[in-house]
């Protein structure tokens, strides 16, 4: 073979070809990656926009949703149970599971049919279940027996609804003893729960089941029984997906203060409309306002939150998940007034309504405390639990209330004992094609404004979420807080690790 001076050697061009042949079929997948989820997205666009008019037309209804939705979980888990009788027992194995299976059954008004399912009062439906076996590992994890997420959905009253898709093309349901939240997810959201997000949370809280990220129990699917000519497209096409969490805030214990937290700056405050609210959802440059010096913890509080939290983080920019946030409540243990940020024409007007509306919903709690006395299920349920994992005790309030709920113990800047409950939500948006196209437009649009934005690279959005959770939000105190070592359960030092 006769070469020239330019020509490459033969294993050189072999090489090379292998490289261009490599890169070609991952340039290949990232572009079918990319088209897939420009399609999802503007199919769950479109999705919102049909349920909205089918709900406006009337020819779904809200409580049918609902109470279907009741029935289709509640069927399954009562089937899955009986199937396990033992499923306690499976904490100390380590079962296999397909995060990509799908169960689906009709459930007929008359009842009956192939599973023998009840009989009902609504329109037909379809009812699906996606990776029991996945879920029902998270159960065994958190030491939530099954019978009890069954009972709190279908046994303790109706769903509350909390959210309409009348503005928002969204549903959110709280369970009637207010353990548990079903909120809607896109298409695109529940195909990254089962493809990529399931299995990887799974292993991440077997090794580490202390977590501040949202507890999920479940994914199910609702399909209702639409002609074609009212929906207009297939029936296969239209389901409803929800997702079921676990809720993190005490519901007997009065909320003074509550904050959706991302790190960002770039219209990050809450709008006129939320801050006249009772009990406002407050953002990022509220709490900057509200609380210039952040919250003082006990130092051995503050090394172990921020321990958890930065385990939390590392796990969600390794799946590409940015755009999180941090709902942080606060209950005031001082001081039951809520705290506004208005303007001061606003504040004078609304002063006077403040003073009445404290006594009036001192007293409305109190009754809903008096109610019943309810155990904290979920084992890690408890803040204080969560970031104690291999400590025999941890700085907290010597107080019923803090030994009850088991808030982080904090002081704002005037001394106030706090109790602070958290939880890392929003945690299935990925920095996917979409997101990036997004971020091109906005660096277009305004470009000094482009990094205090919301869509930020994952690995950028974890460093600046840690930097205002760790120096803004939460701050260790130099000096003793009034606070002294509690015990804490004896199942809060529980190796999970060892028994898989």
């Amino acid at each position: 073979m006769v070469r020239t001076p330019w020509s490459p050697h033969p294993c050189m061009a072999e090489n090379l070809a292998q490289t261009l042949r490599g890169k070609s079929q991952s340039v290949v997948q990232r572009i079918q990656e990319s088209i897939s989820s420009i399609t999802d997205t503007s199919a769950a666009l479109s999705k919102q926009v049909i349920l909205q008019k089918l709900l406006a037309n009337g020819i779904l209804q809200m409580d049918h949703i609902r109470n279907a939705l009741q029935m289709g979980i509640g069927y399954y888990l009562d089937q899955k149970i009986e199937q396990n009788p033992n499923q306690k027992s499976l904490i100390h194995t380590r079962p296999t599971y397909d995060t990509e299976h799908v169960e689906r059954l009709k459930f007929p008004a008359i009842g009956g049919g192939e599973k023998n399912t009840p009989p009902h009062s609504y329109p037909d439906f379809d009812c699906e279940a996606y990776a029991l076996n996945a879920f029902f590992c998270l159960m065994n994890i958190y030491g939530i027996d099954p019978e009890i997420l069954r009972d709190s959905i279908i046994g303790s009253g109706e769903l509350r609804e909390i959210a309409n898709p009348a503005k928002s093309g969204s549903l959110l349901y709280l369970t009637a003893d207010k353990e548990f939240i079903i909120k809607t997810v896109r298409d695109y959201e529940a195909k990254f729960i089962q493809q990529k997000f399931l299995s990887a949370y799974v292993d991440y809280v077997r090794k580490r089941p202390g977590t501040f990220i949202t507890k999920l129990f479940g994914l199910y699917g609702y399909i209702p029984y639409i002609p074609k000519e009212k929906l207009g497209l297939s029936v296969e096409t239209f389901t409803l997906r929800f997702a079921v969490f676990s809720n993190f805030i005490p519901s007997q214990l009065e909320i003074h203060e509550k904050y959706d937290l991302k790190g960002s700056t770039f219209r990050r405050d809450a709008d006129a409309v939320e801050k006249r609210k009772e009990l406002a959802t407050f953002k990022d440059n509220d709490f900057r306002a509200l609380h210039p010096n952040g919250l003082r913890l006990p130092r051995s509080v503050y090394e172990n939150l921020r321990e958890v939290l930065t385990h939390d983080v590392k796990f969600l920019e390794s799946q590409n998940i940015m755009d999180y946030s941090m709902l942080l409540v606060i209950h005031n243990m001082d001081n039951p007034v809520k705290p506004k940020r208005v303007g001061l024409f606003e504040s004078l007007i609304e002063s006077a309504r403040d003073t009445f509306m404290v006594g009036v919903q001192q007293v409305i709690e109190q009754n809903e405390k008096n109610t019943r006395e309810k155990k904290h299920r979920v084992r890690y349920g408890k803040p204080i639990e969560t970031i104690g994992m291999g400590c025999s005790s941890i700085n907290t309030y010597d107080t019923p209330q803090a030994k009850q709920f088991g808030g982080i113990p904090a002081v704002n800047e005037k001394g106030e004992r706090l109790l602070l409950f958290f939880a890392i939500l929003d945690i299935l948006q990925t920095f996917d094609i979409c997101k990036v196209m997004q971020r091109q437009l906005q660096t277009i649009q305004v470009q000094t404004a482009v990094d205090d934005r919301s869509i930020v690279e994952p690995d950028f959005y974890a460093k600046r979420f840690k930097e205002f959770i760790f120096n803004d939000v939460f701050k260790p105190a130099t000096d003793e807080i009034g606070t002294r070592p509690m015990p804490l359960p004896s199942d809060t030092s529980y190796n999970i690790t060892e028994s898989f």
